[in-house]
C-alpha cells in the first residue's frame, strides 16, 4: 500500500468520510469534523490525536490539562484552594494525608504511565460549573450520589436520625452537643424539630 492511498475519501451527502490512519490511530472511518489532524498521509481522529499528544505528555502536563477542561481551574489555584481548607476535606474534615490514594478514582493511561492522583477531589456546581471546593472521594461520591440536591440530603439526615439507636445516640454525647459541627448538628436539630403551634 503506498503512503498516498493511506487517507481513504468516502463522500456522503452531508460531509465526507475520512479513514483515521491505521498506522498510529483506530483506522476508522469518521465525519472530517471529527478529524483533528488532516495530514494526507496520516490523518487521526479528535481521541487518537488525544491519545497520541498525551503519551509525550508527563502527569503533570496531564493533570493542568484536566483540571482546566474540567473545571477551568490551574494547578496552582487548586494548591491555593487546598491550603485554604486547610489540607481537608471540605464536608468532613478528612485531612489530605489520611485519604486512602488507593480509592481515589481515575482511569489507568493506556500508555502505562502512572497517574498524579491527589487526594481531593475538585467539587462544582454541574449546573453552573463553578467550583464550589475539595472534597475526600467518599463525601463526593456522596453528594453526587444526592444529585447536589440539598432537600434530598436533608431527608437523609432527618431519616438516619429517625433511625438511630439508643446506643449510638448515648456513645456520641459529645458529638450531638455539636462539638465536631457539620453533619451532627444538623441531626440534633432534625432530633428535636420545630413545634408548630
Amino acid at each position: 500500500m503506498a503512503a498516498d492511498r493511506i487517507r481513504d475519501v468516502i463522500p456522503t451527502p452531508d460531509s465526507e468520510l475520512i479513514r483515521c490512519s491505521p498506522l498510529n490511530g483506530c483506522g476508522q472511518l469518521k465525519p472530517e469534523k471529527q478529524i483533528a489532524r488532516l495530514d494526507p498521509t496520516n490523518p487521526l481522529c479528535m481521541a487518537c490525536y488525544q491519545r497520541a499528544r498525551r503519551q509525550r505528555q508527563g502527569p503533570a502536563e496531564i493533570r493542568r490539562a484536566n483540571l482546566w477542561a474540567k473545571y477551568r481551574i490551574t494547578p496552582e489555584q487548586y494548591d491555593r484552594l487546598r491550603a485554604e481548607q486547610e489540607f481537608r476535606c471540605g464536608i468532613c474534615g478528612l485531612h489530605e494525608v489520611d485519604i486512602d490514594l488507593s480509592k481515589v478514582g481515575g482511569r489507568p493511561r493506556k500508555d502505562g504511565q502512572p497517574l498524579f492522583k491527589v487526594p481531593l477531589a475538585v467539587d462544582h456546581d454541574h449546573k453552573t460549573g463553578a467550583v464550589r471546593g475539595l472534597l475526600c472521594p467518599p463525601c463526593n461520591a456522596g453528594l453526587g450520589a444526592f444529585g447536589d440536591e440539598p432537600d434530598r440530603l436533608r431527608a437523609a439526615i432527618v431519616y438516619l436520625a429517625t433511625h438511630l439507636t439508643a446506643d449510638l445516640v448515648g456513645s456520641s454525647d459529645a458529638v450531638m452537643t455539636g462539638e465536631q459541627g457539620g453533619l451532627w448538628d444538623c441531626l440534633e436539630i432534625s432530633q428535636n424539630p420545630p413545634v408548630e403551634t
